[in-house]
This record gives C-alpha cells, structure tokens and sequence, in this order.
C-alpha cells in the first residue's frame, strides 16, 4: 500500500460503515475509467483491509495494491489533519456530522482539500456556510454537504424544471417516491442516528436561522402554501417530506438570486405512498418517533433499542443486498409560473420526473463519487461552501441539461393543462 503522506486524488474517510461501504465500491467499480487514485480511511486498520478484501472478491478484482490505507480517528485530530493532507479531495461518510463533522471540514482547510460529504442535517451544513464560506472561497476550495441523496436529486431537480419552464417559474412542489420490494427494507442504525439528530437540533436550527436574520426571499406570484397532515392526490398518499432538501434548495436559490439576478422559486416538499399498508405503517412508526424524540430520555431508547421502539424499521446490519436491489425512487417536480404578466393565478404548469435505483446506498454512493471526479477533472464551478448542484456542474452531464446523464438516472418532462 501507498504511504499515508502520497497526495490521492479521493480519500475516503468512513469506508468501513455501512454506506461508506457502498462508496468503495463505487470507486472499485469506477476510478480506473476516471483515472483517479484513491484510499479508504477509518479507525482500524484490519477492517479497511477486510472491506477491501470483500469488495474486491465480489467484484472479481485481483489486484488492488494500488488503493491505500489510512488510519485516522475522529477523536485525533493529528490524524485527520495527516488524512485530510494525503488527499486532493476528501469524501466524508462519518456521521452524525453535527457531531464529527467540523474537525473533518477545518482539516480539509487546513490540508487545501476539496470536502464533500452525504450529511442531511441542515443545522450542520448552514453553520459551515457561515463560518467556512469566505475561508474556504479564499483558497479556491469547495466545501459541499447533501451530495448524496439528500439532496442532489432535489437541488438539480428544481434548477431543471427553472430551466425548461417556458416562462418564469415562481414556485415548485416536489414529491419523492421511494419504492421497495417484496423483501421491504429497513434503515441502517448510523443513519437513523443522523436522523434523530436533526430533529433532536431542530430548536437549535430555528434559534441559528433568527441569529443570522439573512433578508427573506421575494414571493412572486400566487403564494405557495405549504401542505400539512395527509391528503390524496393522483391515487397517492402524500405527506410533508421533514428531510434537508427544503434546506438545499432555498440556498441554491438564494445564490442565484443573489449573484445571478435569477427570480427565486417558493419550494414545498412531500413524499407520497401508493402502497397502504406501507403508508400506515410508517405513519405508526412516525407517531412513536415524534413521541419520543421530543425528549432526552425519548431518543436514549429509540438508539439503544432501535428495532422495537422504530417496529423494525431500524436495523444494526442495514438492509439486505435482496432489498437494495429491489428499491428504487422518483421525483416528481410540479412547477407553476407565469408565460407572461406576474399577476393573479398561474398559467404555466410543467412537470420533470427523475428517477433511479435504490436511494440511500446505490444512488447516494454514485451521486458523491460523481460530485469528485466533476470537481477533480474540471474544477470547481463555484468555490466556497456550495450547494450540491454546484459540484456536479462539469460532468459532460451538466446541471443545465440533466437529460444527458445517462450514468443512472433517467429525467423525463411534460407540460400539464391547469384547466384540467
């Protein structure tokens, strides 16, 4: 294996978890095509090499002499410094960010890293905008969170449905569709931490958003209303989707409006369910987790004894290979505007659809190792702490016309008749 001190291209840090798992293999299966060298990171030695021993049987590779080791301990910080200086770019798996993520971020400044991480916590991600963006701008580096799941599909979806708008676009709804198969599914304990911890800062968030006092976003057009409780539409339970995509959004849109003089869109989001049994279970399971992640106390047992008090949706092992393989996801994005006059109800309605495989590990996996070599082979597009889309914005498959991204995703487009 390579020295610690060589200068990689990606190193990624938390390769042993269960989603950073899914990372290697990606870089495995794509990093010679995009002639990039690159290491795992993490505490133990032994499993770094046993996760690449496995990963590269499965994927009949004989040789991989050429991926690095490096140890590096959360709890260290001369270690992530010497990690964060070994790479050109670092891709960040370990979370809950709120908790472990700063250090990795300050190292990367340090280091002159380009950071990325799969963080769906929105206090986390809009502290480091305000207290690394000039920093970071500064030494011409991107600092990016969200950039798996949560929240490229979100962020490049809007920017496409502004882009095809025949008009100007004042407000989009968007709706995620996360299928799974016969087998079901269930969430990986490390991600339900994250998620326990979002909502467990939420005071914490709202507190920060009123302390920075940033000027609100114009409202053109009819109002957005947002959508709350449950409601039918199109054969579909919908309700209102409480991850970071509404986080990402608003601040690409902020950006563009700011800097681009681009009219800014109001954003709502939801997921919808057609299966009912499946909409009411997790309706049960929603109920016990707002119950208990209210308080300390709540969220102690919910962590400890993750299976019973989430009805099994909390697993340690994470999901079986059966029921990512079967998993999948759409977004839909409602788009409402305006062919001329800004003035009374809309008269434009479109609506872009992404899709593609399993959310949380495949999709998510690809999503952040395609943000690297974007950045690394092309340079960033914008420096600082970006949004997501931004550091997708050079991959032959640029933000402006997603449509030619034929990796994994397919987008499809259509106008819709307000009159019916």
């Amino acid at each position: 294996m390579m020295p610690a001190e060589t200068k990689y291209d990606v190193v990624v840090f938390g390769g042993t978890g269960f989603t950073g798992e899914h990372v290697v293999r990606e870089m495995f299966i794509t990093s010679d095509e995009e002639g990039v060298r690159w290491a795992i990171a993490g505490r133990s030695n032994t499993k770094m090499r046993s996760v690449l021993e496995k990963i590269a049987n499965e994927l009949s590779i004989a040789d991989f002499s050429g991926v690095g080791i490096i140890e590096a301990n959360i709890d260290d910080l001369e270690s992530i410094n010497t990690m964060c200086l070994s790479a050109k770019l670092l891709i960040n798996c370990v979370g809950p960010y709120y908790l472990w993520g700063r250090q990795v971020v300050e190292g990367c400044l340090e280091g002159r890293t380009h950071y990325l991480d799969i963080s769906g916590e929105p206090l986390f991600m809009e502290q480091m905008e305000v207290d690394y963006n000039d920093r970071a701008a500064q030494l011409g580096l991107v600092i990016a969170s969200s950039c798996g799941f949560d929240s490229i599909p979100a962020d490049i979806g809007v920017r496409y449905t502004q882009l095809k708008f025949p008009g100007t676009l004042t407000a989009v709804e968007s709706y995620l569709d996360a299928r799974v198969g016969e087998q079901g599914f269930v969430i990986h304990l490390p991600t339900f931490q994250c998620i326990v911890n979002g909502f467990s800062n939420k005071a914490s968030l709202i507190k920060f958003r009123k302390e920075r006092n940033l000027e609100r976003l114009p409202k053109l057009g009819k109002i957005l209303v947002p959508r709350s409780g449950v409601w039918r539409e199109s054969g579909r339970f919908c309700v209102p989707f409480a991850g970071s995509d509404r986080s990402v959004v608003m601040r690409s849109q902020r950006y563009l409006y700011e800097k681009e003089n681009v009219t800014p869109v109001q954003c709502g989001v939801y997921m919808t369910f057609h299966n009912t049994a499946l909409f009411l279970y997790l309706c049960l399971f929603g109920t016990v987790f707002l119950a208990l992640v209210q308080t300390a106390f709540g969220r102690k047992l919910m962590l400890k004894y993750p299976r019973i008090f989430t009805l099994g949706l909390v697993s340690t092992e994470g999901a079986t290979p059966q029921q990512i393989e079967q998993a999948s996801f759409s977004f839909t994005f409602k788009g409402y505007g305006y062919s001329g006059e800004i003035t009374g109800e809309p008269d434009q309605c479109i609506e872009a659809k992404i899709s593609g495989p399993e959310p949380g590990y495949v999709s998510c996996s690809r999503f952040v190792s395609q943000a690297a070599y974007s950045i690394l082979k092309a340079g960033p597009r914008k420096v600082g702490v970006v949004t997501p889309r931004y550091s997708l914005a050079h991959r032959g498959l640029r933000t402006e016309a997603p449509e030619t991204w034929h990796f994994f995703l397919t987008f499809l487009l259509r106008g819709v008749d307000l009159g019916a």
